[in-house]
């Protein structure tokens, strides 16, 4: 079974420690709704935009 983790722009803002305003505007870029819930391909994606690793690590 495979689970894909989704986030919505506020958490993925939180994991990647980015505004969430710039989130918004990177997922726009990718053609992903900021709005609908952002699933790991696409936050990976995210991440690689801004430098930073994915998946996050735990604090």
């Amino acid at each position: 079974m495979v689970v894909t983790d989704t986030y919505d722009l506020r958490e993925l803002a939180k994991l990647l420690n980015w505004n969430p305003a710039h989130c918004k505007v990177i997922l726009k870029q990718l053609g992903a709704d900021p709005a609908g819930p952002i699933d790991e391909d696409t936050a990976a994606k995210v991440a690689g935009k801004i430098r930073r690793p994915w998946p996050p690590k735990a604090a």
